[in-house]
């Protein structure tokens, strides 16, 4: 029997089987890259903007937290760039810090942008207003809008507010509202409270609402001697995070009843209550 014939139909056999499998296997295309549809993106105000390439073909836009997959705005057909709103003041709410990404969904499949910008409040140059309460200035040393969600001045003053910062201290129940207000050019035109949002690099000034230099039960002249005392302020971003700063002062003067309460504070002759 002469098998060369036979072997040889085999083989060329098998080169038609494996060319047809070969030929129907389905067309694969890499991923899409985060640079093949994304330019940049950037902060303005309480809003996130981001910009496509000219060349993306962008269905949807999408911003979510990528670590629960909660999705908090979509645009359709964005016309090359998409602007979200992140900050929200009046509900004293933040994506900013939240696993932030936006998702771009193309006729070519979908990619993603991580926004890793944080927040940093500094607090610095506390003063001590006549009618006891505080005036100093926040600097958002961060690279996205900083929401503040409360401030409070404990350590050695005479009206401590609570701690954010002690191990007692829980963010998901607190509700006492930012106790501060802004002032000059930071005072808030409308319920909205923008006064409460610092862009990033920039600095605003604010005022308690509470006197944490005012003695609620009265007090002498003991303690309007002048000595140097130690307190500390605390920021409480609406992102989660704290930071704590101390700062010196004093209280001097003459101990002043405070009208239609139990509460004084210490006053220069000089000094009067219209701040």
């Amino acid at each position: 029997m002469n098998r060369r014939p036979f072997l040889h139909a085999l083989a060329t056999g098998g080169a038609v089987l494996t060319a047809g499998c070969v030929e129907s296997l389905p067309f694969v295309t890499d991923p899409l890259a985060e640079s093949d549809v994304f330019e940049s993106h950037r902060f303005e105000g309480p809003e996130l903007v981001v910009a496509f390439r000219d060349d993306a073909d962008v269905e949807r836009a999408v911003i979510y937290n990528s670590a629960t997959d909660e999705e908090y705005a979509t645009v359709e057909r964005p016309p090359g760039r998409a602007g979200f709103r992140v900050v929200f003041p009046d509900r004293m709410e933040t994506y900013v810090g939240q696993s932030l990404h936006v998702r771009a969904e193309t006729s070519d499949g979908p990619t993603n942008r991580w926004i890793p910008e944080m927040v940093h409040g500094h607090v610095d140059g506390v003063e001590v207003l006549p009618d006891g309460r505080a005036r100093f200035e926040i600097e958002n040393q961060g690279d996205a809008p900083l929401l503040v969600r409360f401030v409070g001045i404990s350590g050695d003053v005479p009206n401590p507010t609570l701690d954010v910062q002690s191990d007692s201290f829980d963010g998901a129940t607190f509700d006492l509202g930012p106790g501060v207000v802004g002032v000059g050019p930071n005072r808030p035109l409308s319920p909205s409270r923008s006064d409460l949002v610092v862009s990033p690099s920039e600095e605003a000034r604010f005022e308690t609402t509470y006197a944490p230099f005012a003695f609620p039960d009265g007090t002498d002249a003991a303690d309007c001697g002048g000595d140097e005392r130690r307190g500390d302020i605390a920021i409480l971003h609406a992102s989660g995070l704290s930071a704590l700063y101390s700062f010196q002062y004093r209280l001097d003067g003459d101990p002043v009843s405070v009208e239609g309460t139990s509460a004084a504070v210490c006053r220069d002759a000089g000094d009067g209550s219209d701040t």
